[in-house]
Parts: structure tokens; sequence; C-alpha cells
């Protein structure tokens, strides 16, 4: 989508919409293309399979580590 599109029913400037997607962009959460005069907005799920795939991983670390802490205050 646009900017334009994206600001709409937002009470969100499109300047700072603009400002968090060149963010969120070099992190590589969407990626953007030039269409005429418009950029063009496009979401990378891919990213976010992989953001949820490492954050179960720590949350199944850190089950483990309590587990193991609740074991041990409890003998």
């Amino acid at each position: 989508m646009s900017i334009t599109r994206l600001a709409s029913g937002s009470r969100v400037t499109r300047q700072a919409i603009s400002k968090h997607l060149r963010v969120m962009e070099r992190s590589g959460l969407v990626r953007s293309s030039r269409c005429g005069r418009e950029r063009r907005w496009r979401l990378n799920e891919q990213r976010l399979v992989d953001a949820r795939f490492y954050l179960e991983q720590i949350s199944r670390q850190w089950d483990a580590a309590l587990d193991r802490l609740r074991k041990f205050v409890e003998n």
C-alpha cells in the first residue's frame, strides 16, 4: 500500500508512518518499490515467521530454566 492509504483513517501523520516504514525497511520487515510518483510498501512475511520462530525458541529456553529453578527451590 501507499503511505496515503496506510494513513487514511488514522490519527498518525503520513510523515510519522513514513519514518516508521523506513526503520522497518532497514530491519527487513517491509519492502518498498516505486510506482510512478508513489512508493508502495509490502510486508515481508518471512521476517515475521523468522521472528516468531526465534521468540518461540527463547520462550522454550525460559520455560526450561524456570522449570529447573522451580525444581531446585522445591528440593
